[in-house]
């Protein structure tokens, strides 16, 4: 819901509210109406954005709100290749992608805000008996742009391949790292991805005698802050 004002015969959306207290003009943060005996909120038009589809998004501040609050996740690295030397060596598992939540940024009425929500890592393609491996590509970094103000989070890396493979690097803040493949005296079992418990980004997976499994992709919210 919105509320409109009559500006010399144009009726245009209000942006901004205020009230007279006691002689000092407030800006008012909530305006109800009574709708038959129920209270409805008018002003301002909330904002509850997410996505989790990759790539550039453009997000409008409505009417009334000054302040947001963002969540950015960041995509998983994927999993490296196992390698096959006679021997079964697991590659190593993608980091998690890092995350940043509840992050109050300033904004205004009108503002576009560009988004950007990562894509997952590729996981490295096994070549084959004896024809070395492959590294798991590293994962999309996801970002709010509002004016000078950028909140971003990076990829997780992704798993490599070798005797056996390490796992990629946990994206910062706060990724969690993958897991190394198994030597071939212990199995030759790829590494699992990182997991930073967030249920978005995590690392792809080393599967065992095979390829490596994509990165997640990331994710973005966008809430007006209370």
């Amino acid at each position: 819901m919105s509320v409109s004002v009559n500006d010399s015969g144009t009726f245009r959306e209000a942006q901004q509210i205020f009230v007279n207290d006691g002689g000092t003009w407030r800006s008012a943060t909530k305006v109800q109406v009574n709708d038959n005996g129920i209270w409805r909120t008018v002003f301002p038009t909330l904002l509850n954005f997410s996505s989790a589809t990759p790539g550039q998004q453009s997000v409008t501040v409505p009417a009334g709100v000054f302040s947001v609050t963002i969540g950015v996740y960041a995509a998983g690295g994927g999993g490296g290749s196992a390698m096959h030397t006679g021997d079964l060596f697991g590659g190593g598992g993608g980091g998690s992608g890092g995350y940043l939540t509840t992050q109050v940024v300033a904004v205004t009425p009108g503002q576009v805000l560009t988004v950007n929500v990562a894509s997952g890592g590729a996981g490295g393609v096994y070549p084959g008996f004896q024809a070395g491996g492959r590294n798991g590509a590293a994962g999309g970094s996801s970002s709010v742009v509002a004016g000078a103000t950028t909140v971003s989070a990076g990829g997780g890396g992704g798993g490599g391949f070798g005797t056996p493979g390490a796992g990629g690097t946990g994206g910062d803040p706060n990724g969690v790292n993958g897991t190394a493949g198994q030597h071939a005296h212990q199995g030759g079992a790829g590494g699992p991805g990182g997991n930073n418990g967030t249920g978005f980004g995590s690392g792809g997976n080393a599967n065992t005698g095979g390829s490596g499994s994509i990165g997640a992709n990331g994710y973005v919210t966008i809430v007006s802050t209370p």
